[in-house]
């Protein structure tokens, strides 16, 4: 069933990119970064027995556009996820079934509002959040699944379900190097040099938080006008 379905859309998506040769595709088109093999065909996970899963999103209902890395094109994709476990972007095509797509191929994805590009974290490649960004740095997040033991009740001696929770990671990268950072703001103010006092004045004249990662992007344009 599975090779069935693999033809039928491969042939599908070969038509599309006939017929259309536009910046921005249509929905679902995935024909900038499956042709020549550019991914793979997978079975989604076996239930483990652990509540939750590897993904991002626990809904696979999304918007997203994915740029590609040889030729800028848009791609617009329905219902994309991301494996936080093996790093790769996936689409659920059937209930026992995701596409994974070829991450040479992927310049940025923009999915639930959130800006993914791939960096060298710790000697490996991984998908980051973009945060905010200046021309002095970014402000990057990684995102990790961990496990979470379920508690043994005293009383019942029944044992909760383990279950996956998301870790969330700040970084900071000037270029030369990508180091973690916890969000404060006497550590955050620091990375401005010359123009903390500047910064930090700004942060307390506005009353904001630093902990609050919608306001950073304000803060790094603030930098960018002194």
């Amino acid at each position: 069933m599975k090779v069935i379905l693999c033809c039928f859309f491969l042939f599908t998506v070969s038509c599309v990119f006939a017929q259309r040769d536009d910046s921005s595709r249509l929905t679902n088109d995935y024909s900038g970064l499956v042709v020549n093999s550019t991914g793979a065909w997978i079975g989604n996970p076996i239930d483990d027995g652990i509540e939750g899963s590897v993904y991002l999103y626990d809904s696979w209902k999304s918007y997203a556009i994915v740029t590609t890395r040889d030729d800028d094109k848009n791609l617009i994709i329905k219902d994309l996820n991301y494996d936080t476990k093996h790093n790769n972007f996936v689409v659920k095509v059937t209930n026992d079934s995701v596409y994974v797509f070829n991450n040479a191929l992927i310049k940025e994805v923009r999915l639930n509002n959130k800006i993914f590009k791939e960096y060298t974290l710790k000697g490996e490649k991984r998908f980051l959040e973009v945060v905010a960004f200046n021309n002095s740095f970014e402000v990057l997040k990684n995102y990790d699944k961990v496990i979470r033991k379920g508690k043994l009740n005293p009383l019942t001696q029944v044992k909760d379900t383990d279950c996956y929770i998301k870790k969330e990671t700040i970084y900071i990268n000037k270029g030369i190097s990508i180091a973690e950072i916890k969000l404060n703001k006497k550590t955050f103010t620091k990375l401005f040099g010359r123009d903390a006092k500047q910064v930090r004045d700004f942060i307390n004249d506005n009353s904001i938080n630093v902990k609050d990662e919608k306001k950073l992007q304000t803060i790094l344009n603030f930098q960018n006008t002194l």
